[in-house]
């Protein structure tokens, strides 16, 4: 039976899942977008289709159909690259089966992609099935008033939108994807600012873990149709973009094996009601050593190559699940490897300016497969070093 990958969005994701694709089956992955991207243009493992409108449910719909005619007797795994792109597949999920029975949507309904997105409700299911997460309460844009807002616990403290898709529509000076607060008068700041932008919407304030970039985490694993969980793999950060608006972006990572987090994790993807791939952003406890977990992304990761280097190839775990019907043992990886988006070289002279040590082992660079270079995609990459370089440089203070 023939199948192929195809995902909504262009950007670092869409091209690990293009590799894990080709690394397995020598097959091309589709891209549908906006507009062409670096790493996912310019490459022959991936045939991009584009459309300025494909957040429209018409658009999208109709590009998928010409996709199914163009591929007629072959299955499509269909992904989304972001949190907007997922939560877009899901609202049309019904109408994107109905095309025909070549989709496989492997991701779960939007009402229970709405429970484990929003950060209050996962923390809820975190305390009922025994997940170490950060003490935290809510406020709400809509009801709460910054000058009389209490937190109920020291500074500094870390903030962050409760549902990032909402989040990602105002544009504001301030902006990041989470904020370290060291005081009640950048409290105040910040909310004002966030205010203003007229977001209305709630935000999860919580105790700041004390850490660094070596203590920061990623678990990605797939639960199968079988309501099995088959595979658990980590990594733990070794550098993280600087820039504000990519906070909590990975620009380098490598390998870690935590057995006993795995193993929650694993106990509970197995009692919510959950099937298909999920990431969750860890981050170790210095002062208490403890793992807490941050949040559940209910898909591949940014960086998911980093699995592929782990020895798990997710789409494999796929192919197995809905093509082959195979129920796969469960097992945790644990494989050297080192996945970096900048040169080994840059990665060694950031690393060594901020004392951190470590064996680069089975080295990938992200975006430079040998299999996949070619001049115009070497240019897009030393652009996109020196962008990271230059951030580095600027915030890493």
């Amino acid at each position: 039976m023939k199948f192929i990958g195809v995902v909504l969005g262009g950007d670092m994701n869409s091209y690990g899942v293009a590799r894990a694709f080709y690394e397995e089956y020598q097959i091309k992955t589709i891209i549908i977008g906006k507009h062409p991207l670096y790493p996912t243009s310019h490459s022959k493992i991936i045939e991009g289709y584009y459309y300025e409108n494909i957040l429209d449910d018409k658009v999208l719909i109709k590009a998928l159909k010409e996709l199914d005619d163009k591929y007629p007797d072959t299955k499509k795994f269909l992904f989304g690259n972001t949190d907007f792109y997922v939560k877009h597949i899901m609202k049309n999920k019904k109408e994107i089966l109905a095309i025909s029975s070549n989709y496989i949507v492997p991701m779960v309904d939007l009402d229970i992609f709405n429970q484990l997105f929003c950060k209050e409700k996962f923390y809820k299911l975190c305390e009922k099935y025994d997940l170490n997460y950060p003490k935290y309460q809510v406020f709400d844009f809509k009801k709460d008033d910054p000058n009389t807002y209490q937190i109920n616990f020291d500074y500094p403290i870390f903030i962050k939108p409760s549902d990032t898709v909402i989040y990602a529509n105002y544009k504001f000076p301030l902006k990041q994807k989470g904020y370290k607060i060291n005081s009640h008068e950048e409290l105040l700041k910040v909310l004002k600012a966030i205010k203003e932008s007229g977001y209305q919407d709630k935000f999860i304030v919580q105790e700041y873990i004390e850490g660094n970039d070596e203590t920061m985490y990623v678990f990605t694993a797939y639960k199968s149709t079988k309501n099995k969980v088959t595979v658990v793999t980590a990594g733990k950060i070794l550098m993280h973009d600087r820039t504000p608006e990519l906070i909590g972006n990975y620009s380098a990572i490598t390998n870690a094996y935590e057995e006993e987090v795995s193993l929650k994790i694993k106990n509970f993807l197995e009692k919510i009601s959950f099937q298909g791939i999920c990431h969750f952003d860890v981050q170790y406890d210095l002062k208490r050593k403890k793992f807490y977990i941050f949040e559940m992304n209910i898909r591949q990761g940014r960086s998911n190559l980093y699995t592929l280097a782990s020895g798990v190839n997710l789409m494999k775990e796929l192919v197995d699940d809905y093509i082959y019907n195979k129920a796969n043992e469960f097992y945790i990886a644990n494989k050297e490897f080192t996945v970096s988006i900048i040169p080994k070289f840059l990665l060694k002279y950031c690393l060594k300016k901020n004392n951190q040590v470590t064996n680069l082992n089975n080295f990938y660079r992200f975006a430079l497969a040998k299999y996949d270079l070619n001049v115009i995609r070497f240019l897009y990459q030393i652009k996109w070093d020196y962008r990271i370089l230059k951030g580095y440089l600027k915030y890493n203070r």
